[in-house]
């Protein structure tokens, strides 16, 4: 059966009606917060519910749990800290006149205001204590430790309400979490595999995708890259979504297969960003969770399979599904892995996004055996690349 959402019910704070209408004017004569683009993201996606059983933005004591426990202060696991300490002076000045029970309005990334945050709590952090807890590290040449340091010095803890969502580029696949279940229940699937992803596809992450999809337990796959911010020499988002665009209308059955995206700050934390996803692909309707090599990693900060043991230490409600590194191996004639493939690396050819994007600025041809040609013809249309 599709599951529950996390925590037992899916959290909604959107406004519609007249309601939205009486809302939005009152907004517009309270102070105005103008966040970075992590904070806007996850206010719409606490508003939808893709953070269930999240309400708003964390305090103290949560925060206290997730670094010091992996835990909410209502005791199920949680890796990932949503805060909303909006940095600058501007900003600061604001969070200088809040106190409790203030309201306080949100702006999007056009700065106009979209939600707006009951403030239950003003209170400092420490940026090197998340950074270490969190991404295991205080280097800043991790993108996500880099942007800790763009933070203020304290946060705003309070439940967010949207005044209506974001206007996204993706608009077309952001599905909510409600609208996915619905969706999953028109086609009659009771279990969905979730693929988390944030590179276009290629043929290692098809192959792992189609061993899914063979599977007895598996309905159908939850395609959902994450398309807000990601880290410069990743692939830009819109890049992203054309190429599985591309990739799953020519060759996924569409009653088995959905395409959708999750547009928020990708987490580059390893184990504890694969831990964060699973649960949120269980919002939107998952019963299982593909887990590959080094999910949510970046560059070596995490063992690659990390993030497969996460989940022997924690259970979310979702069934991962592990796999180890794939490759094309020469002599086996396809997608294979060190489980069954005995030939040696120098017959592999690797699927690695690093040496795909560097085919890429070098203008060099990809390979057939590793991009599907309506994918390799989106990534050589141009600029492709996050600078």
């Amino acid at each position: 059966m599709i599951p529950t959402p996390y925590g037992g019910r899916l959290v909604e704070r959107v406004l519609s009606g007249p309601e939205q209408e009486r809302r939005g004017s009152e907004a517009s004569q309270l102070p105005l917060l103008r966040p970075g683009e992590d904070a806007i993201y996850d206010a719409e996606k606490i508003g939808t519910g893709a953070y269930s059983p999240l309400e708003g933005f964390a305090g103290s004591a949560e925060l206290e749990g997730i670094l010091g426990r992996s835990r909410l202060t209502n005791g199920l696991p949680w890796t990932i800290p949503i805060l909303l300490a909006p940095g600058g002076r501007e900003n600061a000045a604001i969070v200088d006149g809040l106190r409790p029970s203030d309201e306080v309005a949100i702006a999007d990334l056009q700065g106009r205001p979209f939600a707006v945050v009951k403030v239950e709590e003003i209170f400092p952090i420490d940026r090197k204590a998340i950074a270490q807890s969190v991404y295991g590290t205080t280097d800043p040449s991790h993108p996500n430790v880099a942007d800790l340091a763009e933070l203020g010095d304290r946060a705003i803890s309070g439940p967010v309400t949207l005044l209506r969502r974001l206007e996204l580029p993706a608009a077309k696949f952001e599905h909510t979490p409600r609208e996915a279940r619905e969706i999953f229940a028109r086609h009659g699937w009771k279990s969905v595999a979730a693929y988390q992803a944030r590179n276009p596809p290629h043929t290692a992450h098809e192959y792992i995708q189609r061993l899914t999809l063979e599977r007895e337990d598996v309905d159908a796959l939850f395609v959902q890259p994450v398309v807000g911010k990601l880290k410069k020499g990743d692939y830009r988002p819109d890049v992203i979504l054309r190429a599985y665009a591309a990739f799953v209308d020519h060759y996924y059955r569409p009653d088995r297969v959905l395409l959708g995206s999750l547009s928020i700050t990708m987490r580059y934390a390893g184990p504890k960003a694969a831990l964060f996803y699973a649960i949120v692909r269980r919002n939107y309707g998952c019963s299982h969770y593909i887990v590959g090599r080094d999910q949510a990693g970046v560059g070596t900060f995490y063992d690659p399979y990390a993030c497969h043991r996460i989940f022997d230490e924690f259970d979310v409600g979702v069934v991962p599904l592990r796999y180890r590194e794939t490759f094309h191996c020469g002599v086996c004639g396809g997608m294979v892995s060190d489980k069954v493939c005995p030939h040696p690396p120098d017959r592999r050819i690797s699927t690695s996004q690093t040496s795909i994007r560097a085919k890429l600025l070098e203008g060099a041809p990809l390979p057939p055996e590793i991009i599907r040609p309506e994918v390799a013809r989106v990534l050589s249309g141009g600029d492709v690349i996050n600078r």
